[in-house]
């Protein structure tokens, strides 16, 4: 993630960075290689000059070493602000822009929050997490679908450390049709498809359909006994209140399974603008 403050900078130091479209805005920075020096863990690069076999971690402990902390000018960071849209118009329907500021009054803290590459990953990012909260994302690769095994590796990890944890995931429909049987605990946004490839390229083309599922019926068709799960079917902003305020939900002793449906032709705000960065690269 790239956070020029000015643009004016005599010296940027990269630390593991990998330029791509997702980890760059649609490669907008403005920022120049002449006076930048790029640490990986196998090389450094100083401008355009590349040494193998220098790493990264004795070079650092090297300039912290010599970099005098009390001249350096802290910078102030961005502030979050936890507010959503007031249902002023009393229009029920499940909004991106309403729903993740939302879901920061429903999280708690030490809570692991896994978000799929796509909508969550985007909408996550108007969500203001309470203190300790472990979030686990990737957009690097896009690999869709990974966030599902993602979610039951990291709950098992939080048992076997005793950690009385709980391990939320916020997964695209699309996405979780491809590695379902990993389910647990999480949310699955209902939104007929690849949302993120909607606003990139293609709104109504088919591939960016999907086959309708009943989501919340597969707990038990993978075995879960009956006792030892929720379902949910969640599709008004009620509805969303509801659970968020019922204390067996929020307490999490059992597995629960969430189905959230939010129109198709609606995105994060975050989204959007990615999508639409990327779209005008792809006609470039």
């Amino acid at each position: 993630i790239w956070w020029v403050v000015s643009g004016t900078e005599d010296l940027i130091l990269t630390i593991g960075a990998i330029n791509s479209d997702f980890n760059t805005g649609g490669f907008s920075y403005k920022t120049s290689q002449l006076n930048t020096i790029d640490f990986h863990s196998t090389h450094i690069a100083v401008r355009y000059s590349e040494y193998p076999g220098v790493h990264m971690r004795g070079v650092l402990r090297k300039i912290i070493g010599k970099v005098d902390h009390k001249q350096l000018s802290p910078v102030p960071g961005p502030i979050a602000k936890n507010k959503f849209p007031e249902n002023e118009d009393n229009v029920p329907t499940i909004t991106q822009a309403w729903i993740w500021p939302k879901i920061g009054e429903f999280l708690k803290e030490k809570d692991i929050v896994v978000t799929e590459t796509g909508t969550a990953d985007f909408g996550i990012l108007e969500t203001k997490f309470p203190k300790a909260v472990t979030a686990i994302s990737q957009v690097l690769w896009g690999s869709i679908g990974y966030s599902v095994g993602a979610c039951q590796g990291a709950a098992l990890a939080a048992r076997d450390m005793d950690e009385k944890r709980r391990t939320i995931l916020f997964v695209g429909d699309g996405s979780f049709q491809l590695t379902a049987q990993e389910l647990n605990f999480g949310f699955v946004i209902c939104n007929e498809g690849y949302t993120i490839e909607r606003f990139i390229h293609g709104f109504d083309a088919t591939y960016n359909d999907i086959a309708t599922w009943s989501f919340k019926d597969l707990v038990k068709v993978f075995g879960a006994k009956e006792g030892t799960y929720k379902t949910y079917q969640i599709k008004t902003k009620e509805e969303v209140k509801k659970i968020f305020g019922d204390e067996d939900f929020t307490a999490a002793d059992t597995l629960q399974f969430v189905e959230i449906y939010i129109p198709k032709d609606d995105a994060p705000r975050a989204l959007k603008l990615t999508a639409e960065a990327a779209a005008t690269k792809n006609r470039s």
